[in-house]
């Protein structure tokens, strides 16, 4: 179990230095304050959940409900965010947000699984270990081309492709 968090824990801390890092000047209309203020909120929330992730003690005989408490918050935090309304400017995002937080709902019922049903035999929790951190990846592979968009550079995702009329094709999952 330890090895699983510490993956967890790479996983998150890739995405929060690479997408997180908000350098971008958007407009100064009250609109794009308060999307700016959400943005950054989320960002601090997945912050936040990060550190707790990583101070749980997995030697701990509560560790399975810590672990499991800390990725619920982690959900709901990407819930809140794909309820936001999107300025008109970045509406072509607004999808991918909807589409993190259906994956991170995924991810969080699979680990949920793995570390509360003690039924399930060894292969059967790395095959859902395996899918819960696939599904996981896919929600921060999509939170990452957001903050890459929104910071004004484009996406180098082979999976991302912009058209002319500015909308965004969703990324792939990995592996499918």
């Amino acid at each position: 179990m330890k090895i699983r968090t510490q993956i967890l824990t790479a996983v998150l801390m890739t995405v929060l230095l690479t997408a997180c890092n908000s350098n971008a000047e958007l407009a100064a209309s009250e609109e794009l304050t308060s999307f700016r203020a959400t943005v950054d909120t989320f960002c601090a929330s997945i912050t936040e959940a990060d550190a707790k992730i990583n101070s749980v003690d997995t030697a701990s005989e509560n560790f399975n409900a810590e672990i499991i408490a800390d990725l619920n918050a982690l959900n709901s935090s990407f819930t809140d965010f794909a309820a936001v309304d999107f300025p008109e400017q970045y509406d072509y995002l607004e999808h991918l947000a909807d589409e993190a937080s259906d994956y991170m709902s995924q991810a969080v019922a699979g680990f949920t699984k793995v570390y509360t049903d003690d039924s399930l035999s060894e292969e059967t929790i790395q095959s859902e270990f395996d899918n819960a951190t696939e599904l996981y990846n896919n929600a921060f592979k999509r939170i990452k081309v957001i903050m890459t968009f929104l910071n004004g550079e484009t996406s180098e995702d082979a999976s991302v492709q912009t058209e002319s009329t500015g909308t965004l094709t969703s990324p792939e999952p990995d592996g499918q």
